[in-house]
């Protein structure tokens, strides 16, 4: 009678039993990645290429294609600016390297510039055509961006393509003062320790015996 009662209770509270959506959630299956529909075995299998220059120059006029997409339909804040600086760079090339300051009068040393290619020249020639586009995606996130890692990423993109990014001067091997042995070391604290008020008084001179 007890237990009659106790069903009773529990089917009229909604209590106990299973639960519809109780219990572990089964995982979803994962969404398909870009190379979903890859030909992995064709890819593996293909014998290396005599020249990756050449191998991927073939692929330029899509990357740039693909850059642009990026600039203006990109989810990712970050995306957006991976593919604003590689337009730029691939347009005008890198931006100069700065050196402020004191070390303005050290000499820098730089790669000497590279002979384009017709690839290089092709590419560089379509990239100039959105250079517009991606200041403008870089100026939009650094000043209304959501991510403040995005915005501070899009201010040093725009830093550096202004004024050129900021690189350690070197010193000049002759300016360099080279570490000293441990004899020279000794040496010169006792040229320092025989100078100034304390310094070890000469000895008397000798009398000559006549």
């Amino acid at each position: 009678m007890v237990i009659v009662l106790v069903e009773q209770q529990i089917s009229k509270s909604g209590r106990g039993g299973k639960r519809p959506g109780a219990g572990r959630k089964k995982k979803d299956a994962a969404p398909p990645t870009a190379i979903a529909g890859l030909d992995l075995t064709s890819a593996l299998a293909s014998p290396p290429p005599d020249e990756i220059d050449s191998a991927a120059q073939r692929h330029l006029p899509r990357m740039i294609d693909e850059a642009v997409k990026l600039l203006i339909h990109g989810a990712s804040e970050a995306a957006k600016i991976t593919a604003a600086k590689e337009i730029l760079d691939r347009g005008f090339g890198k931006p100069a390297v700065e050196i402020g300051g004191d070390a303005a009068m050290l000499p820098f040393m730089m790669a000497p510039p590279q002979a384009g290619t017709g690839y290089t020249e092709a590419t560089r020639s379509e990239a100039k055509k959105y250079a517009n586009l991606a200041l403008a995606v870089l100026f939009k996130i650094a000043t209304a961006g959501q991510s403040e890692s995005a915005r501070a990423a899009a201010i040093k993109a725009m830093f550096d393509r202004a004024l050129g990014t900021v690189g350690k001067a070197r010193m000049p091997d002759e300016f360099r003062e080279r570490p000293l042995g441990k004899k020279e070391e000794a040496s010169r604290s006792a040229e320092t320790a025989a100078t100034g008020r304390y310094a070890t008084p000469a000895p008397p001179p000798r009398l000559s015996v006549q």
